[in-house]
């Protein structure tokens, strides 16, 4: 392993905060979940490098746009379940990745070309492909798609911490 990896992984396990509603890993608990998940890696994922393999090479394309753009995995990649039928995790299906995203440079182009936000403003829902093609997006999220045999829906929110503070979140935080 490398020592860098290593290191991330140290520091993932001692508190790195990733889920909504103060989700910090114990240091003295264990390091996986009850069905065998790593603690803080997306279901979907073998371990932390192959996560963070994938959520880098992701996060880093769209930033080529949006330098300051910041990502986190919510729905059931990061509960394990479906949140409409309750079902498990890939459980008679293949389950899809739900990203949150946020910075001020890919909110201010949403709302520069017409991508509605949520009665709130807060959130958009997932962006549709015309969306995503107006801000650049969709041949990334397309090949994210390929890369993982999985449907990958993006969501644009105003900050990180307000995704994190509605949905269970594990924030790309390395």
């Amino acid at each position: 392993m490398e020592r860098g990896e290593g290191q991330a992984r140290e520091a993932f396990r001692h508190g790195r905060p990733t889920a909504a509603g103060g989700g910090s890993p114990s240091s003295a608990g264990p390091s996986s979940s009850s069905a065998g998940q790593p603690r803080g890696v997306p279901y979907g994922f073998r371990d932390f490098g192959q996560f963070r393999e994938f959520a880098t090479r992701f996060r880093d394309r769209m930033r080529e746009l949006y330098p300051d753009l910041d990502m986190g995995f919510q729905g059931s990649s990061v509960t394990g379940r479906s949140a409409d039928s309750g079902d498990p995790f890939d459980e008679g299906r293949i389950s899809d990745y739900d990203i949150a995203i946020s910075g001020d440079s890919v909110n201010r182009a949403a709302h520069e070309n017409g991508v509605p936000f949520r009665g709130d403003g807060v959130s958009t829902g997932p962006l549709t492909e015309r969306e995503l093609d107006r801000l650049g997006l969709d041949g990334v999220v397309e090949d994210a798609s390929s890369e993982t045999g999985r449907e990958v829906h993006v969501m644009i929110f105003r900050t990180i911490e307000e995704a994190v503070g509605r949905k269970p979140t594990i924030k790309v935080w390395f």
